[in-house]
């Protein structure tokens, strides 16, 4: 199966899941009383809680291409040329909550992103980061600021051109999240991250990108 295939496929099955989760969850909420209010009373600050996420995200901001380039005298140089991206990530996470205050969290995202302009130009492929948030609890909705560092693994694709892209960067989250049960909490998450990528293998133009992106996604998360 292709990376599109099991990028849809993960998109399908993060739907289905949200929505059965959603469903069992709402039934037993009614049921013990259990608002977001009432959970966040009755989770314990000496208690640290395991938990995993399921995310979707639309991410779309600039990416500077370093293209090499040979003048009509037959010397070379490398020319930035800025570009608009846009696309999603699929993501999972697991993390650890201590102290009803801070938590740290690593995980995987599958990444596909094209220029605005000509979708046949696109990057596809992997990206792990690693983290943590400061938690803000209150009793409407939890608040949570974050900053983590990650590393990427992009196939580029240009018509004939292609490569393997390699990187690393940085970014900054801001975050809503709201319990349904004790077992489940769904979430907004706005970030922006930075980061360089270079071509380690293939046949292309760019030898490398800088990108600066905003990312906007939903999410739930497992307590356990």
């Amino acid at each position: 199966m292709s990376w599109h295939g099991r990028a849809r496929k993960s998109l399908k099955q993060f739907f289905t899941a949200f929505a059965t989760l959603a469903a069992l969850s709402l039934p037993a909420t009614a049921a013990r009383a259990q608002g977001h209010a009432y959970v966040n009373m009755m989770r314990s600050s000496t208690t640290s809680y395991f938990y995993m996420e399921q995310s979707v995200e639309g991410e779309w901001g600039k990416y500077t291409a370093n293209v090499a380039q040979t003048d009509a005298d037959g010397s070379k140089k490398t020319v930035a040329v800025p570009q608009t991206w846009k696309g999603y990530g699929i993501g999972t996470s697991f993390g650890l909550e201590m102290l009803k205050f801070v938590q740290v969290e690593a995980g995987h995202t599958f990444v596909n992103v094209s220029y605005r302009d000509d979708a046949l130009q696109s990057l596809s492929g992997s990206r792990l980061h690693a983290g943590g948030r400061i938690v803000f609890t209150s009793p409407a909705v939890n608040f949570e600021a974050g900053a983590g560092v990650q590393g990427s693994r992009l196939d580029y694709r240009k018509q004939l051109e292609e490569g393997e892209f390699y990187g690393s960067g940085t970014y900054y989250s801001l975050g809503l999240n709201y319990f349904l049960s004790s077992h489940f909490s769904v979430y907004y998450q706005a970030k922006t991250e930075n980061a360089h990528l270079e071509r380690n293998s293939g046949q292309s133009s760019v030898k490398s990108i800088e990108t600066n992106s905003t990312l906007m996604g939903l999410g739930f998360r497992l307590w356990l």
